[in-house]
């Protein structure tokens, strides 16, 4: 759920200053669904102070929510950042989740697997937009043996709740909906609109449509 209150109308400032909320566009999600909207991180986190205020935000979120765990992970590569700040503003540890080698999840390397078992995990995304890329580091956590106690973002697009993670408690400093839909019935790719290729997965999309 959303966090509320002063919180979220910071996180959106934050979001609205420097460009990060992109609208009236044509993106491609990681789950491979389409859509007009995208949160840049990368643009939020050009100036360290964004990352780290939002961080300790998230941080105070989760201590008000009465939320306990030994350890945070986050998914590489963006969201090393928003796990390494909001660790440090609550004291504990910290490890991320990388790509496998086919693409298609996440796993522990480095070792990671092996500090996580038997553990209790707050696992933290910077931006969550389907839900998919968080679902499976969810699912890489419990592969090595951690327990995932809860789930924390900076914002959320909307379409997910903690019921998608098998957690109970799931924050978000703010939500910003921005719907998605299946590729096949994407208007923008039925418009002709250019797909947006510097952001989220359309560079991938575009190799993959001139290879077919």
């Amino acid at each position: 759920m959303p966090d509320g209150g002063a919180r979220a109308d910071r996180t959106r400032q934050i979001m609205e200053s420097c460009g990060g909320l992109i609208t009236n566009d044509h993106f491609v999600y990681a789950s491979g669904e389409h859509g007009s909207g995208w949160i840049a991180k990368d643009i939020l986190n050009i100036d360290p102070a964004r990352p780290q205020e939002l961080s300790d935000m998230l941080a105070g979120a989760v201590r008000d929510a009465g939320i306990d765990a030994d350890v945070v992970c986050g998914p590489a590569v963006g969201g090393v950042i928003c796990a390494q700040f909001t660790a440090l503003q609550l004291g504990w540890e910290c490890v991320f989740a990388e790509r496998t080698a086919d693409g298609e999840g996440f796993e522990l390397r480095r070792r990671y697997d092996q500090f996580v078992a038997g553990k209790r995990v707050l696992l933290v995304d910077d931006i969550i937009n389907t839900g998919f890329s968080t679902g499976l580091v969810a699912h890489a956590i419990r592969e090595a043996g951690g327990e995932v106690v809860a789930v924390a973002t900076w914002i959320n697009r909307g379409n997910v709740g903690a019921e998608a993670f098998g957690v109970d408690h799931f924050i978000a400093l703010d939500e910003v909906h921005l719907p998605s839909i299946p590729a096949s019935e994407c208007p923008l790719c039925a418009s002709d609109v250019p797909v947006n290729t510097d952001y989220a997965h359309g560079r991938e999309f575009v190799s993959e449509q001139r290879r077919q």
